[in-house]
C-alpha cells in the first residue's frame, strides 16, 4: 500500500508538466522532470534507426545536470536489445555492466543500474524506447519500473501525435505545392489563351477590314478613272476655257471623293477610341456598308440573282462611342447574311432566289437596324450560343467564332442590344437597337 502511494506521488509530481507544452517541448520537459524526481543521472528517449534497427538514435539525452548532444550507438551487446525486441520493461537494478561487459557506453557513463521500456504504435509496432540509468543501484526497483513503463506509454502517445502532425504538414505542403503548380499551369494556360484570343480577334478585325477594303478598291476605281480622264483631257492643246474649267472641277471633286473614301478606311482600321460619344449618320453608314459589300461580291452568279430590299430611314443619327466598331458590326452582320445566302444558293440554284432585306426604323430616342435573309438559317440547338466567344457554325477554316461575339461586345459597349432569330433553312433576322434620333434637314444645318 505504501509503495502504491509512493508511486502515485511520483507520478503526480512528474506528470504535472506545463499543460501548455506539447510535442518535442513536452517530451523534453518530461525527461527533465523524470531525472529530477527519480534522482537518476541519465534519462534518454530514442528510436531505432531504420531499416535494419541495429542502432539507436537518441532524441533527448539528459546527462548529469543538463541535456547533452544526441548520440547514435550500436544495439549489439547492450540492454537496449531486449527493449527494442518488445519486452515490456527491461530492468537491471544493479551490476548492469557485468551483464553487458561489451557495452562501451555503460562503461563511459559509469552506469550501475538500468531500466528501459518501449513505446509502440497502436498496431504494436515499435516506435522507440525510454531509458533511465544511474551510477548507483536502484533500491525502489518496482516503483521505478512502474514509473518508466507509465511514462514510456505517455511519450509514445506524444510521438504518435507528432507523427500525425508531421504527416498532415507534409500533406498540406504537398497540397500547397500542387496547388501552386496547378495555379501556375492554369496561369500559363490562361495567358496562352489570352494571347490566342488576341490573335484571333485581331485576325477577325483584319478580315473585316479586308472585306471593307476590297469594296473600297471598287469605289476608288471610279473617281480615279474620272481624274485620269480629266487629266488627259487637259493635255489637249485646243481645249476651250469652259472645258478646261469643267475638267479641273471634275479632278477636284473626285479627288475629294477619293480622299473621303480613304479617310473612312483609316477610321475603320483605327483600334482605339477616346470613349467620348459622338453623333454619326447611321443611315449613310448602313447604305454605304450594304452597297460596298454587295458590289464587292466575288460570286457573280449569286450577285446576279440576289434580291436586295432596303427601307432605310434617312438622316438617322446614332450617338456612339466608337463609330468604326459599329461599322464593323454592320459589315459582319451583312457578311453573315450573304454567306448564308451563298451557302443555300449553291445547294438550290434552280429553286432558290436569294434575298436580303435591310431596314432602319427610327423611334423617339432609339433606332433599330433589321437585317433579314432567307438563307440557310441557324439550327435551334446552336441559336442560344451563336454570340459566344469562339462558337461558330461554319466549317473548319471558314470562321473563327468571334464575329458575332465581337459584334455583341461592340453593340453593348455603345449602350445597345442585339437579338438574333432564325429557323433552319428558312431565315435569319438580326435586330440591333441603339440610342439615336432622326434629324430634319434644318436641324442638320
Amino acid at each position: 500500500m505504501e509503495n502504491n502511494l509512493r508511486a502515485l506521488e511520483l507520478l503526480k509530481d512528474i506528470y504535472n508538466v506545463d499543460q501548455l507544452l506539447s510535442g518535442k517541448e513536452y517530451i523534453k520537459e518530461l525527461v527533465h522532470r523524470l531525472a529530477q524526481i527519480l534522482k537518476v543521472k541519465y534519462v534518454l528517449v530514442g528510436h531505432a534507426v531504420e531499416p535494419d534497427r541495429q542502432k539507436i538514435q537518441t532524441d533527448y539525452l539528459w546527462a548529469g545536470s543538463g541535456f547533452a548532444d544526441n548520440v547514435v550507438y550500436e544495439l549489439e551487446d547492450t540492454p537496449c536489445v531486449n527493449v527494442i525486441c518488445g519486452t515490456r520493461v527491461n530492468c537491471y537494478a544493479s551490476d548492469v555492466q557485468l551483464a553487458f561487459p561489451k557495452d562501451q557506453m555503460l562503461k563511459d557513463f559509469d552506469v550501475e543500474s538500468y531500466i528501459g521500456a518501449p513505446f509502440l504504435h497502436t498496431d504494436g509496432r515499435l516506435i522507440g524506447l525510454l531509458v533511465i540509468m544511474d551510477d548507483k543501484p536502484m533500491e525502489e526497483r518496482e516503483l521505478y519500473t512502474s514509473v518508466v513503463e507509465f511514462f514510456a506509454a505517455r511519450i509514445g502517445t506524444e510521438y504518435r501525435r507528432q507523427a500525425v502532425e508531421d504527416s498532415l504538414r507534409r500533406i498540406n505542403e504537398n497540397l500547397e505545392k500542387l496547388a501552386q503548380e496547378r495555379t501556375l499551369e492554369l496561369q500559363r494556360a490562361f495567358e496562352s489563351l489570352q494571347q490566342t484570343q488576341k490573335q484571333l480577334i485581331s485576325q477577325e478585325k483584319l478580315a473585316t477590314i479586308g472585306r471593307i477594303t476590297f469594296g473600297i478598291a471598287h469605289e476608288l476605281k471610279n473617281p480615279l478613272n474620272i481624274i485620269i480622264n480629266s487629266a488627259q483631257l487637259l493635255e489637249e492643246d485646243d481645249l476651250d476655257p469652259e472645258s478646261t474649267k469643267k475638267a479641273t472641277d471634275m479632278i477636284y471633286q473626285h479627288s475629294q471623293r477619293a480622299n473621303t473614301i480613304i479617310t473612312n478606311m483609316l477610321r475603320q482600321a483605327r483600334q482605339e477610341t477616346d470613349m467620348e460619344p459622338e453623333w454619326i449618320n447611321i443611315s449613310e453608314m448602313l447604305e454605304h456598308c450594304l452597297d460596298v459589300y454587295v458590289r464587292s461580291l466575288t460570286d457573280v452568279d449569286l450577285k446576279t440573282h440576289l434580291v436586295v430590299q432596303k427601307n432605310i430611314t434617312p438622316n438617322v443619327y446614332a450617338n456612339v462611342f466608337d463609330p468604326p466598331s459599329i461599322e464593323r458590326v454592320l459589315i459582319n452582320i451583312i457578311d453573315n447574311s450573304l454567306y448564308a445566302l451563298g451557302d443555300k444558293y449553291k445547294k438550290n440554284k434552280n429553286s432558290f432566289t436569294p434575298s436580303i432585306k435591310v431596314d432602319l426604323i427610327a423611334a423617339d430616342a432609339t433606332f433599330k437596324i433589321i437585317v433579314r435573309d432567307n438563307g440557310s438559317g441557324i439550327p435551334q440547338k446552336h441559336l442560344a450560343n451563336v454570340c459566344d466567344e469562339f462558337y461558330t457554325t461554319k466549317p473548319a477554316g471558314e470562321g473563327t467564332g468571334l464575329g458575332l461575339w465581337i459584334a455583341k461586345q461592340n453593340v453593348e459597349k455603345n449602350r445597345g442590344e442585339i437579338h438574333i432569330e432564325s429557323e433552319e433553312n428558312q431565315f435569319t433576322q438580326v435586330t440591333i437597337e441603339l440610342p439615336g434620333q432622326q434629324r430634319t434637314q434644318e436641324a442638320q444645318l
